[in-house]
């Protein structure tokens, strides 16, 4: 009996050790924090804001002329003397400018001379912006076919290709993002582009319109547009911060 007491209690001590060699010295695998559809497009974007100060609620999409505002001289004129432009965004690495036309992606110098339509993506609502690693590809937004929200791609430039970026239908972070996107209020470090509502009394009564307004570190806004009785909206800020692009509706 004592023989087989001793032999149990050898037996327990080297499970017991044999254990907790397990649990010391072993490496445990942790698995890696799958990265959220909000946290892939921030970083894709550059922007470390949330999504709530990333975009705020936009206008309906229109169309119209194109115009680059000069933030250091205060003064803004068009590029194009045609109108039917929309979303245009700045490319990375460049003075270019990205904008839609119905469905063509075209691309505009901003010297305003020199563009030249790249190729037509089916169903694209939105440019949203270029990547901030790497300039060839830019985030879009895509009419869903069924009516629902938007779908998100990736559209690689030279080519015309757009990769899908699939998010939770069933999340409201991910639906929270969409609408953002949709929206043209942006927050780029300390200066943050909006629209704003404007009006005047004219003699046919109210005139209602938008302006595009930049405020920096929390001075008081600037209108930076000074659209006066016209639509002015989807504002895009450069990188460099010298130069704002937004669409001008064609006035009647």
């Amino acid at each position: 009996m004592i023989r087989r007491s001793i032999v149990w209690l050898v037996l327990t001590v080297l499970v017991a050790t044999s254990s907790g060699q397990n649990q010391k010295g072993a490496p445990v695998s942790k698995q890696k924090p799958q990265t959220s559809f909000t946290e892939k497009l921030l970083k894709f974007l550059g922007i470390a804001d949330s999504p709530g100060t990333l975009k705020g609620p936009g206008d309906e999409v229109i169309s119209g002329e194109l115009w680059l505002a000069d933030l250091q001289v205060k003064s803004t004129r068009a590029l194009a003397s045609d109108a039917g432009y929309r979303s245009p965004i700045f490319w990375m690495g460049s003075k270019d400018i990205l904008v839609l036309r119905g469905t063509e992606v075209v691309r505009v110098p901003s010297t305003g001379e020199g563009r030249k339509s790249l190729y037509s993506v089916q169903g694209i609502l939105k440019l949203v912006g270029a990547s901030s690693e790497d300039p060839t590809t830019v985030l879009i937004l895509l009419r869903d076919p069924t009516g629902g929200r938007p779908r998100v791609g990736l559209l690689t430039v030279s080519t015309g290709a757009v990769s899908p970026v699939p998010y939770d239908p069933a999340s409201s972070q991910d639906l929270l993002m969409i609408e953002n996107l949709a929206g043209w209020s942006r927050t780029y470090s300390n200066q943050h582009v909006f629209m704003q509502k404007q009006h005047k009394q004219a003699l046919s009564g109210i005139v209602e319109w938008h302006d595009v307004f930049l405020q920096v570190d929390g001075n008081p806004p600037v209108d930076v547009s000074q659209c006066d009785g016209v639509d002015c909206v989807q504002p895009s800020l450069s990188p460099d911060g010298h130069w704002l692009v937004f669409v001008r509706a064609k006035a009647e």
